[in-house]
């Protein structure tokens, strides 16, 4: 699970009870509003703004628990991009 900033969630749409399109694109997980025809993974938004991050997805980025993260903000498509120290 990871909590996406308040402020961000909402300017995207991403409110509680919403549905969040999460895709693996190079190197990196996005997370943005799902599109209806979408075939990626979609997960609902918490009612605490979190959002669980696929199995699949954590491993082949070598998310663990302890294992840190960076989480970015991109205002132009209105996504959030998690990477790992391994891809800098």
């Amino acid at each position: 699970m990871i909590t996406l900033p308040k402020k961000w969630r909402q300017r995207f749409g991403l409110v509680p009870g919403r549905l969040a399109e999460i895709s693996y694109q190079n190197d990196s997980i996005l997370i943005k509003p799902a599109r209806e025809n979408s075939t990626n993974n979609k997960r609902y938004i918490s009612e605490k703004g979190t959002v669980h991050i696929p199995k699949e997805l954590r491993e082949e980025m070598g998310i663990t628990p302890q294992a840190p993260y960076n989480l970015h903000i991109n205002e132009i498509h209105n996504c959030f991009i998690i990477t790992t120290s391994k891809n800098h």
